[in-house]
């Protein structure tokens, strides 16, 4: 319900930390996931079968942090999945695997003196898997058009109020 992270700094650490509540995993996304991994697995071993604790129901309430080039922190927060359509996915197709589920990313962002200035929602098309760059109000990152084809894109984060 609430995640702590602290950085070590000369003199006294900095603790920061965040209530809330964790994200839900439904049914068909743990369905899918459990799939996705089985046939993962059964790539090199193929009588492999889940023999570990069932996916939970809800998801540990960070995914990562992120260090800014200015010092802000980026937490990488957990959100609940969301249902796309994977045009790709042929069910007649045994070794066609459907990807239905997408998680949203949404950041929350601190000052290097741990001061919360608030949580970023991002596009659906948005990934930090290359690494995104965060400095300042500006985040770049790489996205994939409906073809597949990556590009770099700059994202402005905009404060409301003020």
């Amino acid at each position: 319900e609430s995640y702590r992270v602290a950085l070590h700094r000369p003199g006294a650490p900095l603790i920061i930390e965040r209530a809330g509540e964790s994200a839900p995993v439904t049914a068909d996304e743990k369905a899918e996931e459990t799939e996705r991994v089985t046939r993962n697995l059964r790539q090199t071993q193929p009588d492999w079968r889940w023999n570990g604790p069932p996916i939970p129901e809800r998801k540990p309430f960070f995914r990562r942090i992120h260090a800014g080039r200015d010092g802000r922190i980026w937490v990488e927060v957990a959100l609940a999945g969301v249902q796309v359509e994977d045009p790709a996915y042929d069910p007649r197709n045994p070794e066609s695997v459907p990807d239905r589920w997408r998680e949203p990313v949404a950041l929350d962002v601190f000052e290097s003196d741990g001061t919360y200035l608030g949580r970023i929602r991002t596009p659906l098309e948005f990934s930090t898997s290359p690494l995104p760059v965060f400095d300042g109000d500006r985040i770049w990152a790489v996205t994939r058009d409906e073809l597949g084809v990556q590009r770099v894109v700059r994202y402005r984060v905009e404060r409301s109020g003020g």
